[in-house]
């Protein structure tokens, strides 16, 4: 009898649902950051890397179209614990969200699923301070406000005043993609945020790769023997239908953009931030008919380069030249542009992508041609005999590079990546990683990619307007930068049979 006892009283301690954990209130982490800065990626980091805590999320959208859901891959893993699906769209730094928000925490506290954490992403346009009394409310403990930060682009956009507040009683900042900064603007970036926040912790990351109880209070986890198993269950996500909310920002209606036409030129000015008080529009697309990756590539991506005002977009896209996988689209700036796949299609394939900017009639634009590459004919985006050709002759100089291996064709695209070092201790993800983000990041060409395991492999298409030789010189020059930036730190060793040629 005291036996079954004490086992008793250790479940009800570890699994009573109103209890958190190990004792006291469910806990919280707000994790806060301006549009495009890495709160979902580093949700997903957390949710891959939870160990066995079952962890509950709350996503906060500024558009109409519940994305960040589809980033996550909600669906798929709240089906495996018969979970619905929670979307707080319509959120912005002056929105009403606090009746339907409040209703889904009193969900989480009231439901049997035994969460041990919550974490909130608010929108990239919502001021933080506006969920504390809620979680008060409904009495769930805010452990924890974590910041996520752009290196590359906080000195852009310090002076908008959301951002400003978004960094006001933080406690931790998430100084993100300092891969993509420079060390000076490393350093500069960091001085702006102690002399804002009164001397807040900042942490360099990238891709916000970080441990797990540094965002997650984890003083209370030892009755639950937490251990970082990466390859354990899939974490979490507490999530129900929602009404659409009606919202205001700077005392004037955000218009949800239709298709429409505008014209645009390249930006002289992208560099110079936006404007103090700016107002922001979102535009959604979605169908269920494959693009044109040819046009996404040639049309879409250049009229997104040419925007002045996109600041953010990120979707799921189905690509007709590469209808078996699904296609996680990322745009945060210039420098981070990428379309990967890890996975198959589970569900019936589709496209969705949310763009948000402060110009509504570029973002219709840009709607527009992504509506036209959903509609093209096949036949005469692309012709054949010419693609096949341009195929054969870049493989042929890329198995002529021992950096690379060996490259293999899925009709029309070139499958090709990187070769890692394992005495160097490089991964191939690492470098063909790298290599994609910097491809893109310059504009020139445009590579997608497919991850499975270890094994990261890059994929062209070359259409009529990719030159084969431009093609690959700038392959090879932006191989030579990764390889070097990457490696800089392993000595050459003799042993080393794949050892990179420079």
């Amino acid at each position: 009898m005291e036996g079954n006892e004490m086992s008793a009283a250790f479940e009800n301690r570890v699994f009573n649902r109103r209890s958190g954990l190990a004792g006291g209130r469910m806990g919280c982490t707000l994790v806060t950051g301006f549009l495009g800065s890495g709160k979902t990626t580093l949700l997903k980091h957390l949710l891959d890397n939870r160990g066995d805590l079952r962890l509950a999320v709350l996503v906060n959208e500024f558009a109409d179209s519940d994305v960040d859901s589809l980033l996550l891959d909600a669906a798929r893993l709240n089906q495996a614990f018969n979970l619905s699906t929670v979307s707080l769209t319509h959120g912005c730094a002056c929105c009403d969200v606090s009746g339907p928000f409040r209703e889904s925490l009193q969900r989480i506290v009231d439901s049997r699923h035994n969460f041990d954490c919550l974490l909130v992403e608010t929108s990239g346009l919502a001021r933080p301070d506006k969920f504390v009394a809620d979680l008060k409310e409904v009495g769930i403990h805010l452990d924890l406000t974590v910041a996520v930060v752009d290196a590359e682009s906080l000195d852009k956009i310090i002076n908008i005043d959301i951002v400003r507040r978004q960094l006001q009683h933080v406690d931790i900042i998430l100084l993100n993609k300092c891969d993509l900064a420079t060390l000076s603007q490393v350093s500069n970036a960091e001085d702006i945020l102690e002399g804002l926040t009164g001397g807040a912790k900042v942490v360099r990351s990238q891709f916000c790769r970080v441990p797990l109880d540094l965002v997650i209070d984890c003083t209370k986890l030892q009755a639950l023997d937490v251990e970082k198993n990466f390859d354990s269950m899939p974490g979490i996500l507490s999530h129900e239908s929602l009404p659409k909310m009606a919202f205001r920002h700077n005392n004037a209606p955000v218009q949800i953009s239709s298709i429409g036409d505008t014209g645009s030129q390249p930006s002289d000015n992208f560099d110079a931030g936006f404007p103090h008080g700016a107002s922001f529009s979102s535009a959604s697309f979605e169908t269920e008919v494959p693009l044109s990756l040819a046009l996404f590539q040639s049309k879409v991506l250049n009229i997104m380069r040419c925007s002045r005002s996109l600041i953010r977009a990120k979707g799921i896209i189905w690509f007709a030249e590469d209808r078996e996988n699904r296609f996680v689209f990322q745009w945060s700036g210039l420098k981070r542009v990428e379309a990967v796949s890890g996975q198959h299609w589970e569900s019936s394939p589709k496209s969705r992508v949310v763009l948000i900017g402060t110009d509504n009639s570029e973002l219709q634009s840009i709607v527009l041609q992504l509506s036209a590459s959903a509609n093209y004919q096949r036949g005469v985006a692309l012709e054949p005999g010419t693609v096949g050709e341009h195929a054969r002759s870049f493989s042929m100089m890329v198995a002529s590079d021992s950096r690379f291996k060996e490259p293999s064709s899925k009709d029309p695209l070139v499958v090709f990546g990187l070769k890692g070092s394992p005495l160097r201790g490089v991964k191939e993800s690492h470098l063909s990683g790298a290599l994609m983000r910097l491809i893109n990041g310059r504009g020139k060409i445009f590579v997608t990619a497919t991850t499975s395991g270890e094994e990261y492999n890059l994929q062209l298409l070359l259409d009529e307007g990719t030159g084969v030789n431009t093609a690959w010189d700038e392959i090879r020059s932006a191989t030579s930068i990764v390889i070097s930036k990457i490696c800089k730190n392993f000595c050459p060793c003799r042993s080393d049979l794949t050892a990179h040629v420079h």
